[in-house]
């Protein structure tokens, strides 16, 4: 058992490494990198069995807002993680990602955040974002930078809340974890 978790901690901390070694060595945006980071979260995320109606149903990764990062998630359309294809849908209102497994809002959507955030409370919905102090106004996992990369947060207070189960190898690579019930 402790050789499978530290397999598992050594698979979880290649992959986001590589993200970003790869924007260190290759000329791949910040945007491309937080869209593999919200990839990567998708791996090591668990739903509950009933999110989805059968074994080949994709998983829906919603996007709110415009910016750069939503449309680098575009290219994850049709990626497979945990054995389902990922669909990429955008969203014209916070209403329409009661359906979605994951919702990536823009940091665009930053005014708006706790409309979307009470849009999806209680679903089981992984919330994502860039946007400033993300995780403090009730978002699951936020994309930060710091130390001159790329980090995450995760409240795991709102992963409890939206029934969702986060690998504890992913939760020991936070920058910061945090049980706050959010603003909204």
């Amino acid at each position: 058992m402790r050789s499978f978790l530290a397999r598992g901690l050594l698979a979880l901390t290649c992959s986001l490494a590589a993200v970003t070694e790869v924007a260190a060595q290759a000329p791949i945006s910040e945007a491309q990198a937080k869209a593999g980071f919200v990839l990567n979260f998708t791996r090591y995320v668990e739903w509950p069995e009933r999110v989805f109606a059968a074994r080949d149903t994709p998983l829906l990764l919603c996007v709110l807002g415009r910016d750069e990062v939503a449309t680098a998630l575009t290219a994850l359309d049709g990626r497979p993680v945990q054995g389902r294809p990922i669909a990429v849908r955008r969203l014209a209102s916070p209403d329409e990602a009661r359906s979605c497994q994951v919702l990536f809002i823009a940091e665009s959507e930053a005014r708006r955040l706790a409309l979307v955030l009470r849009a999806v409370a209680g679903l089981p919905v992984l919330t994502v974002s860039d946007a400033d102090a993300f995780i403090d106004a009730g978002g699951a996992i936020g994309i930060v930078r710091g130390d001159g990369r790329l980090q995450f947060e995760v409240n795991r207070a709102s992963l409890d809340h939206a029934q969702l189960k986060a690998s504890s190898n992913l939760l020991k690579l936070a920058r910061n974890l945090v049980d706050v019930k959010g603003k909204n």
